[in-house]
């Protein structure tokens, strides 16, 4: 991922989606068709054989297109890349409660530039790559699964928004297959990108995805976590929490708290909420990025009524100069990928690959109509990289439709996202357009 234009660029074009669709409700969510929680195909197997004639084809077909102009606040720097591709996998029945998956993910350029600077970072790669291959066992209130596969977890995820999910190899444990109570573990030793075609002992810290990262190309024997999610559901009222721990070997150290507490209610009233999170984060091992001292804070409030939800988002991350990116979080699986459950996220960077300070976001979304979702989001980084470096002070203005179709043509989805950000320690203003298009079967 060499460029022509200098370490900014080089540090930022890979930037990815900030806003994890998956936050976003009903039509908005680009849930992971993958193996993380995708049970196996309905119907039981009543013999090995079954297995394979009762299970099931699935997959998506892609085009994504991305213009940018001065791209990553590069004056003049023009991108336009297009591609098209998908995933094809296949999932058994189940048999005793055993099941398998595999999968594989194809991206070809439908329009790409001869020169590497105006080549968007993952839609230009070309990618054929393995996906899924996993072995499962199951029943009412648990599940094991082990091979390569998707996990949904805070900074550890599939994202799958791209053409190609972030994958990893290990061996993951749930009890409880509720999304509001479980109890999760996870132990991962090899890891696939969006733009890798094979498992490897990387991380989104080396040199492939960060060309002047500290981690060069160092492996790494993965991560292990536990955590859960718990919901109390009070008739007016509902709490829901969660707690996480993770050890990003030869990294960081990392644990996570979060909480929120929602009115319940039924016709055209306003229905408020407010929510808040912690992450307390700490070296480990050969600390690959250096020393990790990272301590960030947030709150959420906001509202809902119907479909509608507008929200004021804060997080301060604590300024610390013996500390990694002046305190901000370590997170070796999201890295110019997304901001994570941190609540003040920008859409065209994340927020903690930008520094420590405050920062902050309004966002109001819906669904209109049937089969309509969109939103606004503004978002401002106040944030340094360094004790000594002028505070970013990031604007950013984002909308976003996305149209889900019904009837025959249900599985089709069109998506558009368009930003503007601005900063006065940039000679020009940063905006993207990111326009997909998908059909899911």
């Amino acid at each position: 991922m060499k460029t022509h234009h200098g370490k900014s660029l080089c540090r930022h074009r890979l930037n990815q989606a900030a806003v994890a669709l998956s936050m976003l409700s009903g039509v908005a969510a680009q849930a992971a068709d993958s193996g993380g929680d995708t049970p196996a195909a309905e119907s039981p197997a009543g013999n090995p054989w079954e297995m394979l004639s009762k299970g099931r084809f699935e997959g998506h077909a892609r085009t994504i297109y991305f213009h940018s102009s001065n791209a990553y606040y590069v004056p003049g720097l023009r991108q336009d890349t297009a591609s098209i591709g998908g995933k094809i996998g296949f999932r058994s029945a189940g048999y005793q409660g055993f099941s398998f998956g595999v999968s594989g993910f194809l991206q070809r350029p439908l329009h790409r530039s001869g020169d590497p600077a105006r080549v968007d970072g993952y839609v230009g790669p070309d990618i054929t790559a393995m996906g899924e291959a996993y072995a499962r066992w199951e029943n009412r209130h648990a599940r094991v699964t082990l091979g390569n596969q998707a996990i949904e977890l805070p900074f550890a995820a599939s994202y799958d928004w791209r053409m190609a999910a972030q994958l990893f190899q290990g061996i993951s444990a749930r009890y409880g297959l509720s999304d509001g109570n479980h109890i999760t573990a996870v132990r991962m030793t090899r890891f696939k990108s969006y733009i890798d075609d094979r498992f490897r002992k990387l991380t989104t810290y080396n040199t492939t995805i960060d060309a002047y990262s500290p981690a060069g190309m160092a492996e790494t024997p993965g991560f292990y976590g536990v955590g859960g999610v718990r919901s109390l559901d009070l008739q007016t009222m509902e709490l829901r929490g969660q707690a996480w721990y993770f050890n990003y070997q030869d990294y960081a150290r990392m644990a996570y708290a979060q909480a929120q507490w929602s009115a319940k209610g039924d016709g055209d009233g306003v229905l408020p909420f407010i929510a808040g999170q912690v992450f307390r984060q700490t070296g480990e091992g050969r600390k690959l990025l250096g020393p990790v001292d990272s301590k960030v804070y947030g709150v959420q409030v906001g509202a809902r009524r119907h479909s509608a939800t507008l929200s004021l988002s804060y997080n301060r991350i604590v300024p610390n100069a013996d500390s990694y990116l002046n305190g901000a979080l370590v997170t070796p699986y999201a890295h110019y990928v997304a901001s994570g459950p941190m609540f003040a996220q920008p859409f065209l960077s994340s927020a903690q690959d930008l520094g420590a300070g405050n920062a902050w976001a309004l966002d109001l979304n819906g669904a209109p109509a049937p089969g309509w979702f969109i939103g606004l989001r503004y978002s401002y980084m106040d944030l340094k990289s360094s004790a000594t470096a002028p505070s970013l002070r990031q604007s950013e203005y984002l909308g976003y439709a996305i149209y889900q179709f019904s009837g025959k043509l249900k599985g089709l989805r069109v998506t558009n996202f368009i930003a503007l950000a601005r900063s006065p320690n940039h000679a020009a203003n940063f905006w993207q357009n990111r326009l997909a298009m998908e059909y899911r079967w």
